[in-house]
């Protein structure tokens, strides 16, 4: 698709915009399902620039704080979001396009809040939202996934893991005094990652994704929040450390663009028994 328009149903509001979209996928929040009475919402973005409205002004409303919703005012189509995020661009609805056939959606967002009836097998790539987890919440689940993905190391590394010393409560203070993030699915964890600010840095622990989930990117999710909260944190560094036995999690972190820095060992070894990883912070736009 390179440029397009649109109309509402009674074709008072139009939009006009050109060249390609910024990016076209399915969103499945639940503000959006609302917004729109429909089990999901496709969405394309295109930037302000090569954007304008024809026609007549389409009416506004701010569904949440910073989160404008256009829509037509004499038929009630809805025609477009704003997010407070992403100014530079507006999301049009796809159902909308006088083609709407030349739509090419790229991937499902908020794939964890879809209704549990909507079955699709497109093959898209699907963006759970993760979710910062208080420290008033019960761990358990939390637990028990770190627990089941970290079995593995018990006959590779010693010393053994620390997450067999972990505990609910542990969880909790990780949660009031640094982050503990979660993804779900029908509102069970099945990734997780602690994030402990440090001087300069920030400390990432206990990544792990429940094996029924692997491959789908959810890793490279965790540390991609991980870098935008050092960023907000106005912290350079991700600093992260693998077992010296794991090498296969060595490879997956030097893939993402981490390098090694430090040889550690812990206490009682005279040997190297882990490997520190550090990636600097990307600045806003880079890359």
């Amino acid at each position: 698709m390179n440029g397009g328009s649109g109309r509402c149903l009674c074709a008072a509001v139009r939009f006009a915009f050109e060249g390609a979209p910024n990016w076209q996928g399915h969103c499945h929040c639940e503000s959006c399902r609302r917004a729109t009475a429909s089990p999901f919402t496709s969405f394309l973005g295109v930037g302000h620039a090569g954007f304008r409205w024809l026609g007549a002004a389409p009416a506004r409303r701010e569904s949440s704080p910073g989160v404008w919703r256009f829509y037509c005012g004499a038929c009630g189509t809805p025609m477009a979001y704003q997010s407070p995020v992403r100014t530079q661009e507006i999301d049009l609805y796809a159902a909308t396009l006088d083609d709407p056939a030349a739509f090419r959606p790229a991937f499902h967002a908020h794939w964890n809040e879809r209704l549990p009836w909507v079955e699709l097998a497109d093959g898209l790539p699907r963006h759970r939202t993760p979710r910062r987890l208080s420290p008033d919440e019960d761990a358990g689940a939390v637990l028990a996934l770190i627990r089941r993905s970290f079995a593995f190391m018990d006959a590779r590394i010693d010393p053994p893991s620390s997450m067999h010393r972990l505990t609910t409560e542990a969880i909790a203070r990780q949660a009031r005094d640094g982050e503990v993030w979660v993804i779900e699915e029908t509102g069970a964890p099945v990734a997780c990652v602690f994030l402990t600010p440090k001087p300069g840095r920030l400390y990432i622990g206990k990544l792990a994704v429940d094996e029924a989930f692997r491959r789908q990117g959810l890793s490279r999710q965790l540390v991609a929040l991980a870098e935008d909260r050092a960023r907000a944190l106005g912290l350079g560094l991700l600093e992260l450390e693998v077992r010296i036995e794991l090498t296969e999690n060595h490879r997956m972190f030097e893939g993402m663009g981490f390098a090694r820095s430090a040889e550690t060992s812990h206490e009682g070894y005279d040997r190297i028994t882990g490997i520190t990883f550090t990636r600097p912070v990307a600045r806003p736009g880079a890359g």
